[in-house]
């Protein structure tokens, strides 16, 4: 047997060694996390919808590219797909969301026609009551005639004026003006309770809430007259009534889930959806949505594949328009201090602009650059190349 030199057997076991390391390098977080959705047994639900499946399908290959580019030793490259490919699940996710929505949605209403058959008994009593209304604008005109008639013969004539135009019984017309502030206060108190629930605020209430004050203001004009207008000022009350109730009970649910701390429940779900939970912090009445590797290093300009971030910002900010918004610009720490200072404020800037441009008032947002003196991600200088945006309730 051939002798051989132990200096050489080291010598090759550590290149052997040497060569399997330099084979590839580690995957990147965002293909770790990539890899972690795609091989979660729920993913494959999201093959049944044909427009999730599309995009679940670029995810996967997104995936695979991702991979190559790590064995190529390509990390940039691999990191850039892995997010792209993300950015597509989550887009087949929020297809597939939708898609369940609307067909919740879809049962709910089968269920309802199914085991409520009085709604369309509601709809004829509402058509019903929209024909009472219009004849009851006609009283009110006729009563707004006699009651200048009966002023003109007033000023004519030195009789009394209740005497001339009524006639009727005094018992009779103090039981119909009893009546008649009776329903004042009762629709005052109604109208208070849907003030109380914001019901001249949203768009489902506000509606019949000022139907409801007009009705409630004709009633108390008609009841100048005295007597001879209670009865028609009692019918106008009686609507107003009716009006205020249900604007009242309608505004209730809607009021719950508008409370600020429902809002900002929900924020914190849609951001994470968006971004995922490490990317979204709870803040003192509000919450801080992290927009990581957001630009190009030591630029201004936004990455190619952050267009789908920016468009769920906008959506965010503008669903929960009573929040105020606060964009904070970052840096990486090369460059300089106020080099990056500067930098850091026209990122702002720029996120700051095309929220605007996407519809969000630019009363609401304010914005400040920190520069290079928040390091977040001290292992990831490029996540550090962002913004952080805070939606803040003004806590009323």
């Amino acid at each position: 047997m051939q002798w051989i030199s132990p200096l050489l057997v080291a010598t090759l076991l550590v290149s052997l060694g040497a060569l399997t390391a330099c084979g590839s390098v580690a995957p990147s977080e965002e293909l770790l996390e990539l890899e972690q959705r795609l091989q979660d047994p729920e993913a494959q639900k999201l093959r049944d919808i044909p427009n999730a499946a599309r995009f679940f399908d670029e995810a996967r290959q997104y995936r695979r590219v991702s991979q190559e580019a790590r064995e190529d030793r390509n990390e940039s490259r691999s990191r850039e797909y892995a997010i792209l490919g993300n950015l597509r699940y989550r887009t087949a996710l929020a297809i597939y969301e939708q898609f369940e929505r609307i067909e919740e949605l879809n049962a709910i209403n089968a269920e309802i026609e199914r085991i409520n058959p009085e709604v369309r008994e509601v709809t004829q009593a509402r058509n019903e009551l929209a024909r009472e209304l219009r004849e009851l604008e006609q009283d009110i005109q006729q009563a707004v005639r006699e009651r200048q008639q009966r002023r003109h013969a007033a000023l004519e004539s030195d009789d009394n004026g209740f005497e001339a135009a009524g006639g009727e019984d005094d018992a009779a017309s103090a039981e119909l003006l009893e009546e008649a502030n009776e329903k004042i206060a009762e629709a005052q108190q109604l109208r208070d309770q849907a003030l109380e629930h914001g019901a001249d605020q949203y768009d489902r209430t506000r509606g019949l809430f000022e139907r409801a004050e007009t009705q409630l203001e004709t009633g108390r004009d008609l009841l100048d007259d005295g007597p001879s207008g209670a009865r028609t000022a009692s019918r106008q009350l009686g609507f107003a009534i009716q009006l205020f109730s249900e604007a009242h009970e309608l505004a209730v649910p809607i009021h719950e889930q508008m409370q600020p701390e429902n809002r900002i429940a929900s924020i914190r779900e849609d951001a994470a959806a968006n971004y995922s939970s490490r990317f979204t912090e709870d803040e003192t009445n509000g919450v801080r949505i992290i927009l990581a590797r957001l630009f190009v290093a030591g630029e201004e300009d936004y990455r190619r594949e952050t267009g789908p971030m920016l468009d769920a910002l906008a959506t965010i900010v503008r669903e929960y328009s009573e929040f105020s918004v606060r964009i904070e610009g970052y840096t990486q720490s090369g460059g300089g201090s106020t080099a990056n200072l500067t930098l850091s404020q026209n990122r702002a800037h720029n996120v700051q602009r095309d929220l605007v441009e996407a519809g969000v008032d630019e009363s609401r947002i304010e914005t400040e650059g920190i520069g290079q003196s928040n390091i977040r991600f001290p292992d990831r200088p490029d996540n550090n190349d962002r913004v952080e945006v805070i939606l803040l309730h003004d806590g009323r």
